[in-house]
This record gives structure tokens, C-alpha cells and sequence, in this order.
């Protein structure tokens, strides 16, 4: 796998047909579903998504993507994100819907961390861009989330913020609100905008011991950190035991950046990355990936590709290449062969669309570049 022109061509007649597909002419993203009402927009989960892929494909080589206006792209999709943000609640965040719209829409932590995650991209791949004061915002609305309720087995960022709309029924603490979160974190601390932590302040190594604690299957054998990953812990303290995608791609992530940091030298992060990497592509291998839907697929992909950068098993970068293809290939058929009218309700949602276009994408990176993602 490496940067060719025919995979950049895909990549961005993709990208193109799916902006014009769902891009609204206020530069927001159309929302999908059965009920396509005049100008709704589309919730947050899936404009970052849209937002990743636009990053994605300005990632690729300029030299294979003439006429493609990468910053114009970024800066309308940050301008569409700036009608998600709460500036005036505390900490301030971006909510799951514009603003006046008719449900105000509440506060997810794992779809502020995606954005966060992707301005943490765009500073990779624009130097000095001007987003991390941002960013930095939304890992302190993380730790704002994080559970103090619960004792003795306090912890974990819940999923959604509590004392408001859904987070008055929903007390879930889940791997992706909390590893993600602690990714955050860990890339600011190595572009220098995390402040020192105080004493008894949550930090990103405190969330991933937290998963460890808690959601890690491996916890209590020979090999604990290397195992695959369950979900969340339920509000009454149950274990949701499913092994979602983006969740083992997430913890490949985080201990890649925890070896970077080198700063728990007791612990061999980059050993459990690839552990943990081996363990997940043969679980998914095939036809189990289609269970995972491809937003999932596609952030389990991208952590994957993080590990490919620093890696030195050759077998596992070979069977990371393997898998990322061929599952970009067999879904890039699910596209729509046109670009479809906005009045016909397409077959593809704007977040499966986007997952592709970003796998589509990094097929056409120069694999040098894939220690930009984590």
C-alpha cells in the first residue's frame, strides 16, 4: 500500500460526490433518515465524521489531488461545527444539534472527542492552524465528565453529560468516552498545550487506567492491557460486554502515544499496541467486520494505521495494509453510483459515507505520513 494517483482520484471523486450530496448551501450537512425535512441539519456524530474526511483527504499528497481547495474545505466545515457550540454553558462544548434548532440537543463526550481528535489532525497537518486552544476546551469538558458518583468503583468519562436532558436517565461510563478522551489529552501534552496536572486532577493516564480497571478482558491474566475491549458500564454497574471496533482501534491508539510519552516506563505500550492489534484484526478479519458499522470500522482503521508508523513487526503492518484495503474496497461498493438528487433519500447515510471517503483516503497517503494520526 503507498500514495498513488489512482487512489487519490478515488479518494476525492468520492469526497466531491459526497459533499454534494449532503452539503447544504449554509455549508452545514443535510441530515439523513427517513423524514428529509428542508434544511435540517445533520446531529454532530456525523459532521464530524464529514470533518475527519474532509482532513483525510487534505492529507493526501496535493501533488495527487490538483483542484481539490483542501483549506477552503477545512474552514467551511469549521464554520458548519461553529452552530454546534455551546459557548456560554460550562465548560463550554458543542451539543448534538445546531442551535435553534427544535430539540437543543444534548452533550455527548465521545463526539466532542472526535472533534477534538481532528483538530489535534488538522495541527498535524497545518502547523500553528490556530484549533488547539479548542481542543484544549474539549478535554476539559472531558474531565468535567468524569465520574465522581459512584463510589467505590468511582470513574470512567460518562458518555453523555449528566443533570440535563438524556443524562438525567443515562448514567453510562464507556471505553469511548473515556479513551478517546485520554488520546486527547496525551496530544496535547506533546504539543505543549496541556497544562501541568494538579494533584488529584484527572488526567489522560488516570482514564486509561480506569479501562484497564474496568472494560479490559485481560484483567487478572499473565498478559492484562492485551486482550480486547468491552464496551461500558452500564448505569447499575453491569458490564456491557460487546467488542465494538472503534474501541480496540482506540486502545492501539492510546498506548502508541503512551510509549511516545515514555512516561510509565514500567509498561510496555507499544508491545500491548501490538497486541492488542493482533487480537483485533483476526477477530474482525472477513466477513465480521460488516457487523461493525463502518464509522467504527473507519476509527479502528485510523489507530491501526498509527501503529503501522512505528511498528517493527513486519507481519502486523502487512496484515494492517491487508485488512485496511480490503475493507475499503468491498464498502466503497456500497457508494452511490451518482451523486444523487438531495430529493431522493440515498441508500448510504452521510456517517457511513463519510467513514469510507476516510479509508478511501488514507489508502492514497504515503504510509510515511501515518504517524500523523496518532
Amino acid at each position: 500500500m503507498g500514495a498513488n494517483r489512482a487512489d487519490a482520484e478515488r479518494a476525492l471523486q468520492a469526497y466531491t460526490a459526497m459533499r454534494a450530496r449532503w452539503q447544504m448551501s449554509s455549508g452545514l450537512y443535510r441530515r439523513d433518515g427517513r423524514l428529509l425535512l428542508p434544511g435540517a441539519a445533520a446531529h454532530l456524530w456525523p459532521s464530524s465524521q464529514a470533518f475527519v474526511a474532509t482532513l483525510m483527504v487534505a492529507g493526501i499528497d496535493p501533488r495527487l489531488t490538483a483542484g481539490f481547495e483542501s483549506d477552503a474545505a477545512i474552514a467551511a466545515d469549521l464554520a458548519s461545527l461553529e452552530h454546534y457550540w455551546r459557548a456560554d454553558d460550562t465548560p463550554p462544548a458543542y451539543a448534538s444539534d445546531i442551535r435553534g434548532s427544535l430539540v437543543d440537543g444534548d452533550r455527548y463526550y465521545d463526539d466532542n472527542a472526535w472533534i477534538g481528535l481532528g483538530l489535534v489532525l488538522l495541527e498535524r497537518l497545518r502547523p500553528g492552524s490556530g484549533r488547539l486552544d479548542r481542543a484544549l476546551s474539549l478535554y476539559q469538558f472531558a474531565v468535567s465528565g468524569w465520574d465522581k458518583r459512584h463510589a467505590p468503583d468511582a470513574g470512567g468519562v460518562f458518555w453523555v453529560e449528566q443533570g440535563r436532558g438524556l443524562g438525567l436517565r443515562n448514567h453510562d461510563r464507556n471505553l469511548v468516552s473515556t479513551g478517546p478522551n485520554a488520546q486527547l489529552g496525551l496530544h496535547l501534552a506533546e504539543l505543549g498545550r496541556l497544562p501541568s496536572i494538579a494533584a488529584g486532577t484527572v488526567g489522560p493516564a488516570q482514564m486509561y487506567e480506569w479501562v484497564l480497571a474496568t472494560l479490559d478482558e485481560s484483567r487478572g491474566s499473565a498478559s492484562p492491557g492485551t486482550g480486547l475491549f468491552w464496551d461500558k458500564v452500564r448505569g447499575d454497574g453491569s458490564i456491557d460486554r460487546a467488542r465494538w471496533s472503534y474501541n480496540q482501534g482506540t486502545m492501539v491508539g492510546l498506548n502508541v502515544l503512551l510509549a511516545r510519552a515514555r512516561s510509565r516506563p514500567e509498561a510496555d505500550h507499544l508491545g500491548r499496541a501490538e497486541a492488542i492489534a493482533h487480537r483485533a484484526v483476526r477477530a474482525l478479519a472477513g466477513d465480521r467486520h460488516a457487523s461493525q458499522p463502518p464509522a467504527f470500522n473507519a476509527i479502528f482503521f485510523r489507530n491501526l494505521l498509527g501503529l503501522h508508523a512505528v511498528t517493527g513487526d513486519t507481519r502486523l503492518r502487512e496484515e494492517i495494509q491487508t485488512a485496511v484495503r480490503s475493507y475499503a474496497e468491498a464498502t466503497s461498493a456500497r457508494l452511490p453510483s451518482d451523486r444523487r438528487s438531495r430529493r431522493v433519500r440515498p441508500r448510504i447515510s452521510l456517517l457511513d459515507e463519510s467513514a469510507i471517503v476516510q479509508l478511501l483516503a488514507l489508502l492514497a497517503w504515503d504510509p510515511e505520513t501515518y504517524e500523523r494520526l496518532v
